[in-house]
């Protein structure tokens, strides 16, 4: 037979090897096939000697020779039985070679001969020596079967020597839903006669027992042994171990949620929910879907029930850590923001003083049940499970509408019917704007160029929410502060816009609503810059949103900013959207689009090397998610003539304010001219055929003449940087089947210093870096100032594989998860010693 140069080299090798540690050395070749090799064989220090019914001379020959002499006995015969070979005291002295197939695959995978079996019973896998070389290199020789086999496992399937990853890889090959698919592990390993040998090392890690075992019925006792509902499954704990790795692993979760959605059908899990007892609680499971959906429907039931505020933010608190929480956060987070809701409305008193206490209350905080609201209503469209969420939508309606809303606008009304003049010493008139914040830092001497950013209906309770997301965030590098305006009267986009241009006087068209500044129409972006340059000496410019963002940094871009000191970007989104009848729905929506295009401006001035930038608007808005009330309708008031209508106001001269309405005339709104306007106080809308009621502006109330202004600076150096933990009570020694310990939160977080920081906790072994237990995600976001509020308690629980690991050094891992990035950062290693008391195995657990 042929054989290759390697295979060839290998023999006198192993013939080296052998006469290296014995004199004599018999090579048996019964028939024959090995004469080349043997003929081709040329030892160093030995002497060749073909035994051909010579026995005896040969015997006397070696008998004679010195005994340093080595020589190498060819034999091509069988060995014959013990009480006829002549040679016998040779070959019990000396070393019998062989130098059949498998003894040669089993040397060509850097194996001992002893392990000679191997081959023979795998001889299929040994045959090719692409494996051969690919066992070799997972360097076999010292291993016991047992370990030799899982690395032929492991070079077969092209994964790492473990029997979780082996298993993770056969369940990633497999269609669950699929009952005609092959089954993956006999078709990778039948033809190896390693099927068995597979389940075999699946058994010894997870008590795995069945006479005919396949992956789906392991599938089945897998998910029973570690899920809260259902029969108990009789797996080893190392089972939570394994799902642990499989739902973080990047690339094997999609395989992890195929076959968990399938098992939840075949298990029947959801009509075992449906009728789990009030005490039945899932805690951490997060084994299938359904678990993470009946906790969120619980939770919106006991929301409207007698459970605390605090005990249901900590449900939701500890499911985030569950695999499937990112595809329900929206769901949890509306009801979060109704839990704020509820607790900000029990705390308010939503009395009206007067105009400028009113002013006052509503920028120090009754903004906030505004924001929880919009909040609340975003992420309930987002989730878009609209019968889950209608109960508490239905709640959150009624209680902003009828408890929010009204009392407020109705006190608030009072003041404004009250007036004489539009106007407030307790905030700045929006008319200002250019005097306060553009004119005065441009004049100053360390500011060279503003950028200026007026985005369209921007209220304060969403300038606020802005300004927290990017003081309260790491690396946005711009640090915010807002300041409130009383915005002009009408509260609309012409008037509005008009009043933040430079210039001494306002006015507008009562017969069409346009604006104009010192008797220069200030309507559309191309009249805006002309007011802008007059002002600048044409060192400034009024540029869109879209065509700002449009620009090439490096040519448009620092054109710009050569050629202006005052770039101001007109935005609009949340007007465009909210002001049309069919999208005012979506308003929640375009305010958390309108934040994410805010941040592509402020990262486009920042790499024009803007340091200063202020983000106002024209006006604010009134909204409510359901329909108007047929009884926040009001009709026109008689005039002698009424030029133009709005939802909350009209022009004209000659008004007779009716009941619930105010009338102002220019004059005392501090604009040119000799018309009127009148409003309709509270929550009333004008009719208007074809536009929208929901999202409306133009009117009196603080929602929609509180305006915002955001000031903002580039940081030179991000100082920000999470929070630090430290372990509290972690033994030296592990003697239970569980570790616990404390993880204290060194400081408070605090927004743009102190960020939140999220932790993966697990036991490894020292010695391979085997997991031992499940890994527990902790996020440590705490903002209070007492110090024993911060503290959390962790326990872990050991896989029953830690029983191989007794009397050796484990290391607890704290490993920190950032976001954007799969691979977890090392945190802190703290090295414990295993010591199992009373030889334990840890069966119990």
């Amino acid at each position: 037979m042929t054989r290759t140069p390697a295979a060839t080299s290998r023999i006198h090798e192993s013939l080296d090897s052998a006469l290296a540690r014995k004199r004599v050395v018999l090579w048996y070749d019964p028939n024959g096939e090995w004469a080349s090799e043997f003929d081709d064989y040329q030892p160093a220090a030995a002497e060749k000697l073909r035994v051909e019914r010579n026995e005896f001379s040969v015997k006397v020959a070696i008998s004679r020779a010195p005994l340093d002499q080595r020589f190498l006995l060819y034999l091509p015969t069988a060995k014959p039985p013990e009480p006829d070979n002549w040679l016998l005291d040779l070959l019990l002295a000396g070393h019998e070679f062989t130098a059949d197939r498998a003894s040669l695959d089993i040397q060509e995978a850097g194996l001992p001969l002893e392990h000679k079996d191997l081959a023979q019973e795998h001889a299929f896998f040994f045959r090719s020596p692409v494996r051969t070389t690919k066992l070799k290199n997972l360097k076999p020789s010292k291993d016991n079967k047992l370990t030799i086999r899982l690395k032929m496992l492991a070079v077969l399937a092209e994964q790492q020597p473990d029997i979780d990853q082996l298993l993770l890889h056969a369940f990633g090959q497999l269609d669950p839903a699929n009952p005609d698919g092959d089954d993956p592990v006999e078709a990778l390993y039948g033809n190896h006669q390693l099927s068995s040998h597979f389940w075999k090392a699946v058994g010894e890690k997870f008590g795995y027992v069945s006479p005919e075992p396949n992956l789906r019925d392991f599938a089945v006792g897998l998910f029973n042994s570690v899920s809260s509902i259902g029969p108990s499954g009789e797996l080893l704990p190392h089972a939570r171990v394994f799902l642990s790795i499989w739902k973080d692993s990047n690339s094997s979760r999609p395989a992890f949620e195929q076959w968990s959605d399938h098992l939840a059908v075949v298990l029947r899990v959801e009509e075992q929910l449906n009728d789990a007892p009030e005490s039945f609680e899932p805690d951490n499971d997060d084994s299938y879907e359904l678990i993470e959906r009946f906790v969120l429907r619980r939770l919106l039931q006991r929301f409207r029930g007698d459970a605390s505020d605090t005990e249901l933010l900590e449900v939701i608190r500890n499911r985030s850590s569950s695999c499937w929480f990112g595809k329900h956060q929206h769901g949890y987070r509306a009801l979060e923001q109704a839990i704020n809701f509820r607790g900000l409305l029990a705390k308010a008193d939503l009395q009206v003083p007067s105009f400028e206490e009113g002013l006052q209350r509503y920028c120090n905080g009754w903004w906030r049940l505004d924001q929880a609201y919009r909040r609340c209503i975003f992420h309930a469209r987002t989730y878009k499970q609209p019968g889950l969420l209608k109960p508490l939508r239905d709640w959150l309606e009624a209680q902003y509408v009828n408890n929010v809303l009204l009392p407020l606008t109705n006190s608030w009304s009072d003041q404004v019917a009250g007036l004489s003049n539009w106007g407030s010493s307790t905030l700045p008139r929006q008319k200002e704007f250019h005097m306060r914040y553009v004119h005065a830092p441009l004049s100053s001497k360390g500011l060279k160029r503003l950028f200026v950013v007026i985005s369209d209906a921007l209220r304060y309770e969403a300038a606020r929410d802005f300004a927290e997301r990017l003081n309260s965030q790491a690396g946005k590098g711009w640090q915010a502060e807002v300041d409130a305006l009383l915005g002009v009267l009408p509260s609309y986009t012409q008037l509005g816009m008009a009043a933040l241009l430079p210039g001494a006087q306002l006015g507008l068209n009562p017969s069409d609503s346009n604006a104009m500044v010192d008797g220069q129409s200030a309507t559309g972006t191309e009249n805006r810059d002309k007011l802008l340059k007059a002002y600048a000496g044409g060192r400034a410019k009024a540029i869109k949103a879209e065509d700002f963002l449009s620009l090439a940094t490096s040519k448009e871009g620092a054109e710009l900013t050569r050629d202006y000191d005052l770039i101001v970007v007109y935005h609009n989104c949340i007007d465009r959207i909210g002001d049309k009848r069919e999208s005012e729905v979506d308003t929640s929506q375009a305010v958390e689009q309108t934040f994410d295009e805010l941040e592509l401006i402020l990262r486009k001035i920042a790499s024009l090397k803007g340091s200063q930038a202020v983000i106002t608007a024209d006006h604010g808005f009134l909204f409510q998610q359901e329909p108007v009330d047929a009884n926040d309708r009001a009709e026109f008031p008689p005039a002698t003539e009424l030029n133009f209508k709005n939802r909350r106001f009209a022009l004209g001269t000659g008004i007779k304010a009716s009941a619930g309405q105010k009338v102002f005339t220019a004059g005392e709104l501090g604009l040119s001219g000799s018309w009127e306007a009148v409003f309709p106080l509270g929550l009333d809308r004008f009719p208007r055929s074809g536009s929208g009621s929901r999202f409306v502006h133009g009117g009196t109330s603080l929602q929609e003449v509180v305006v915002p202004v955001i000031k903002l600076k580039r940081e030179r150096k991000d100082e920000s940087r999470p929070v630090q933990a430290q372990l509290l009570r972690v033994p030296a020694k592990i003697t239970m089947g569980k570790l616990s310990f404390g993880l204290f939160q060194l400081e408070a977080v605090e927004p743009k210093k102190r960020l939140p920081l999220q932790l993966r906790i697990g036991i490894y072994t020292k010695s391979d870096g085997a997991l031992l237990c499940a890994h527990r995600t902790v996020l440590l976001d705490s903002a209070a100032t007492e110090a024993r509020e911060r503290e959390q308690q962790v326990v872990l629980e050991l896989s029953n594989a830690a029983g191989d690991y007794n009397n050796q050094t484990l290391e607890l891992r704290i490993e920190q998860l950032l976001e954007g990035v799969s691979t977890p950062v090392s945190y802190k290693t703290v090295e414990l010693k295993l010591q199992q008391p009373f030889g334990s195995d840890f069966d119990d657990f």
